[in-house]
């Protein structure tokens, strides 16, 4: 993340802003990455519950001080994730709805601490689960459609 040093002054006072700069916007999926996305979700779905329990075991097994960001049991915490997985394959084709929560869920998140680096964890955490819950069926285009969508994802929460 970079920021961006602003310096006013105002009669005789000078205040000095620090502005995020905007991170760049990822570029759109394709239609067969969300399709991969889809099929390889479908696959995990029955089992969703266990498959975020294994996120977050693994995201605190990467690293722990993120547990304390997350208030509450694992079990608690791993429906949160599995409704906003579910909710991201609703609106997969649709950015323009996906977006503005994502942007509230970035805020609440900086409010609790969470950084760039935080969701980089996460995004390999997941990316792990992917490929333990999928085996075989986590191919190198599924992987490579995954870690697109979670790009997109980290820059809109940033």
């Amino acid at each position: 993340m970079s920021t961006a040093l602003h310096l006013s002054s105002a009669k005789t006072t000078t205040r000095m802003q620090l502005r995020r700069a905007p991170t760049p916007a990822a570029p759109p999926l394709t239609d067969e990455q969300k399709r991969l996305i889809r099929e390889s979700f479908a696959k995990i779905e029955p089992a969703i519950d266990l498959v975020a329990q294994a996120f977050f075991r693994k995201l605190f097994a990467l690293d722990s001080s993120l547990r304390a960001k997350f208030s509450g049991p694992i079990e608690i915490q791993a429906r949160k994730f599995a409704a906003a997985m579910k909710l991201t394959m609703i609106t997969l084709s649709q950015d323009e709805e996906l977006t503005p929560t994502l942007k509230l869920l970035g805020a609440r998140h900086r409010q609790l601490g969470i950084r760039t680096r935080h969701y980089r964890m996460m995004a390999k955490a997941l990316m792990w689960t992917l490929e333990q819950s999928l085996e075989k069926g986590f191919t190198r285009e599924t992987r490579a459609a995954w870690s697109a969508l979670l790009d997109k994802i980290t820059r809109t929460l940033s």
